[in-house]
């Protein structure tokens, strides 16, 4: 009888044994990963406080720009070239700044979960064509010349039904860091086409490329792979991820491929929205909401 008391006792001093040792390596598990969440939120923290520097320089400098030029083009009543090319430079910084600025406002929107749909029966190539002339400016500054490739499009046209204004925020950041990060002199090529139901547009530059080690981290936002001293290339990391958002938002994906030091492939996949039988008008650069 004492005996299987004495069995029993080791048993069960045996099972508690197990169970501190199980609750032991529990709380380690606990206290690495409360740790690695504190790494995350510290990360996040400096971050924001590099986007919040980021952004107001991005803010401030084209608008200091922009009045100091305004203000010479009062004052000194300059002649018809120096005029126009006063002008030209406003349009410069008013572009970045308008491009920065919606890129925060859509951040906000994603943000806030108000991003809804609109869809509309677009023309996508209308839609890239616009874009390409839109920054027409950017790519002259570098001497980069840009190639539209429209597979399929029957007389130009490519119709798809989905947001216009959402799609062309998604290729405008897409299009942006493709001449910002090519070589100057190089080309950017868009191609676009639909398969079905599944619409599929890609852009690729000449650029030095990104490492595969960086390639999910690109998409994380207020992230930017060139930073402090050694940041050459203007933005504020909010341009791949809110891409990233929207096409998701769209229901689709962004990829990244390409060979380090040969440039970068941005592939954007989306499926057809179902539109209303209200929605009639064939949209060509998002504007028309």
């Amino acid at each position: 009888m004492d005996r299987i008391k004495d069995d029993m006792l080791i048993a069960e001093v045996s099972k508690r044994f197990d169970e501190n040792r199980i609750a032991i390596a529990n709380l380690r598990t606990m206290t690495k990963n409360l740790e690695a969440v504190n790494e995350k939120l510290r990360q996040s923290e400096s971050l924001k406080s590099d986007f919040l520097s980021n952004i107001r320089n991005e803010i401030i400098n084209p608008l200091a720009s922009i009045l100091g030029l305004a203000r010479q083009i009062v004052d000194r009543g300059p002649d018809a070239r120096t005029a126009q090319e006063m002008a030209a430079a406003i349009h410069r910084e008013a572009f970045d700044l308008d491009f920065q600025m919606r890129n925060i406002f859509t951040a906000a929107e994603l943000e806030a979960g108000d991003a809804a749909l609109s869809v509309a029966n677009t023309d996508v190539a209308a839609l890239i064509r616009s874009l390409i002339a839109a920054f027409e400016h950017k790519a002259a500054e570098k001497r980069v010349t840009v190639a539209f490739d429209c597979r399929g499009c029957a007389g130009g046209t490519l119709s798809f039904k989905t947001d216009p204004d959402k799609l062309q925020k998604v290729l405008a950041n897409l299009l942006a860091n493709a001449i910002e990060f090519n070589l100057e002199g190089k080309q950017v090529f868009i191609a676009a086409g639909r398969d079905g139901e599944r619409l599929t547009v890609s852009i690729r530059d000449e650029g030095t490329g990104i490492p595969e080690k960086d390639r999910k981290k690109v998409f994380d936002r207020f992230v930017q792979l060139e930073t402090g001293v050694r940041k050459r290339h203007r933005g504020h990391g909010l341009g791949l991820s809110i891409t990233k958002a929207l096409a998701e938002l769209l229901g689709g994906t962004v990829t990244l491929t390409g060979e380090e030091g040969a440039g970068c492939v941005f592939t954007v996949s989306i499926i057809e929205q179902e539109a209303g039988h209200d929605v009639g008008v064939l949209s060509g650069d998002g504007n028309e909401f």
